[in-house]
């Protein structure tokens, strides 16, 4: 099967493309090829490609440039996909679009399902739920929601904090915001049972277990690096708030974890837990060093 992938130097396009290369033909598509901020470019792209399945995984993350560019980011997270998507359905070639749990406005508490009203509140959130609604146009195309992406691609939240308690500098984390994270290993064979199964629709993918913070998975990933000998003491993590967080321009939501349900049905089990996931990642960099 050709699967083509956008956003290969990012973390999940990459996870995405070397795991699918195991079995399948990948096509690759950075930007240099495929630029989603450019229409002119994505129809080149699309006119010379040949696939049966297409991952869209890249667009613009950053809140704050969101906010700055407005019109850059729906074009980037809305347009472009539903350009795609167009594309797509002229040729039969079913599309898994990647967006986010900043779809939601994040109040009140719990656990978010597929079915829960999305009420985003950053520029971000409403242009990749412009994305979800362009790209499921065509009801056989799926959608995977994300939330705090970490594995081997590039560094992450994880990343950070395990390098400066080797480094031994001060660490702090939000405490009051909340969502529960994905490994790219889980989320690529999740993602090769939900092609499987030629799941559509929108599906929540997530390790499974309570809604945690920044700070919450500070410490776990603390304690996992004491367990591994990586560190003879948990250090002091510091508590801050959304509200101190002045390079946060743009609006966060503060409750976005997402229910796994509709996931574990399609494979059969529950996703395995965070804490699962995040200390085999943290061995994994451990043994790396």
């Amino acid at each position: 099967m050709r699967i083509a992938v956008t956003g290969i130097t990012g973390r999940v396009g990459a996870a995405l493309a070397k795991y699918f290369a195991n079995e399948h033909e990948v096509i690759g598509l950075p930007r240099s090829v495929c630029d989603l901020a450019d229409a002119a470019s994505v129809a080149r792209c699309l006119e010379a490609l040949e696939c049966e399945v297409f991952f869209n995984p890249a667009g613009i993350t950053s809140l704050e440039v969101c906010e700055d560019d407005p019109w850059l980011a729906m074009r980037v997270n809305a347009e472009a996909p539903g350009q795609i998507t167009e594309w797509a359905a002229s040729r039969g070639v079913k599309v898994f679009h990647f967006s986010t749990d900043y779809v939601f406005q994040g109040e009140p508490p719990g656990l978010r399902c597929e079915l829960d009203e999305t009420r985003p509140v950053s520029v971000y959130g409403r242009s990749k739920l412009a994305g979800e609604r362009a790209v499921l146009e065509n009801p056989g195309n799926c959608v995977v929601r994300i939330s705090w992406v970490f594995g081997p691609e590039r560094p992450s939240f994880i990343d950070q904090q395990f390098d400066a308690a080797l480094a031994g500098r001060p660490l702090a984390a939000v405490a009051d915001k909340f969502s529960l994270p994905v490994f790219t290993d889980d989320l690529c064979e999740w993602m090769a049972q939900l092609l499987a199964q030629n799941t559509g629709g929108v599906i929540h993918a997530c390790n499974s277990g309570e809604p945690i913070s920044w700070y919450d998975l500070t410490l776990a990933v603390l304690e996992e690096m004491v367990e591994c000998e990586l560190l003879t003491t948990t250090p002091v993590v510091r508590r801050r708030t959304l509200s101190e967080m002045v390079s946060f321009r743009a609006v966060r939501p503060r409750f976005t974890a997402m229910d796994t349900q509709r996931l574990a049905g399609i494979l059969g089990e529950a996703p395995r837990p965070w804490r699962v996931a995040m200390a085999d990642y943290v061995r994994l960099r451990g043994s790396l060093r």
